[in-house]
């Protein structure tokens, strides 16, 4: 059995979390058929199953080989251990992982690949995937035409991109959402520590983004370390001593970076 790049696929989604969420949904609200769900963990295999109206299962012994497309949206060592344990499957077989190459899958089927989809996934938030770049690779010719058309249907950018490239995508992407996250929480805790409103930053938060987005982020900095503004840096990391030190030692860390990019 192989899927053709013009049919509506019979799939199964090898995990219940945010991604194989937002994937199943987009997926079936485009005609595809989800005929199963394999997870871990009974309480969230069976709710997305509900949801699909479809089979679920914990055990892969009891995955279904009428599939046309598997699609696992698992983590990076349960991606390792399918690997190894699956019976080999007839359909084209996937992972949606920014780190673990397609080789991997090469003893599950004779046709598989890497269906990255590089955007953030949030339980209880829409993922707009219209735009977003889905990072493939693929075994052979056939199984790119399908991965690529599957990504153009649901309003992704298809880019064929080897293992290397796409770890270094996904590291930057790190830092870009995760890291910058994780910035605007620190962000939050401080405002709120002193009754202030977090909305407050939004516009300093959209500008910031617009001009990275627009420009070149390293011509866009701006702030009292790029300026080598020392009694700044001084009350700034006194305020936070009393605070938390550790916040203290990440704004030192983080100041000396933006002020070594610019001396160099």
């Amino acid at each position: 059995m192989g899927a053709k790049s013009s049919e509506l696929l019979r799939i199964v989604m090898f995990g219940a979390g945010n991604v194989a969420f937002q994937l199943t949904k987009s997926l079936t609200e485009l005609g595809h058929s989800v005929i199963q769900i394999v997870s871990r963990t009974e309480p969230s295999a069976k709710s997305l199953a509900e949801i699909l109206h479809c089979d679920f299962t914990t055990d892969i012994r009891n995955v279904r080989n009428d599939a046309d497309l598997y699609i696992m949206a698992v983590s990076d060592s349960a991606i390792s251990s399918l690997s190894k344990n699956l019976t080999p499957l007839q359909g084209i077989v996937v992972h949606t992982s920014g780190c673990t190459s397609g080789d991997v899958l090469s003893k599950v089927s004779e046709r598989y690949g890497v269906f990255y989809p590089f955007q953030t996934f949030t339980k209880g938030r829409e993922a707009r995937l219209a735009q977003v770049p889905f990072c493939l690779e693929a075994s052979d010719d056939e199984t790119y035409r399908v991965l690529q058309q599957l990504a153009i249907s649901l309003g992704g950018i298809p880019v064929e991109m080897d293992t290397h490239q796409r770890q270094v995508l996904h590291l930057s992407g790190v830092f870009s959402c995760n890291f910058v996250n994780h910035m605007f929480t620190i962000s939050q805790l401080l405002a709120e520590e002193y009754k202030l409103d977090f909305n407050l930053l939004a516009p300093l938060i959209n500008e910031t983004v617009d001009k990275a987005l627009k420009g070149n982020p390293i011509d866009a900095q701006t702030g009292p370390a790029v300026r080598g503004d020392s009694e700044t840096l001084k009350k700034h990391m006194a305020l936070l001593s009393k605070i938390d030190e550790r916040l203290r030692d990440l704004y030192l860390s983080v100041s000396n970076s933006i002020l070594n990019f610019k001396q160099n």
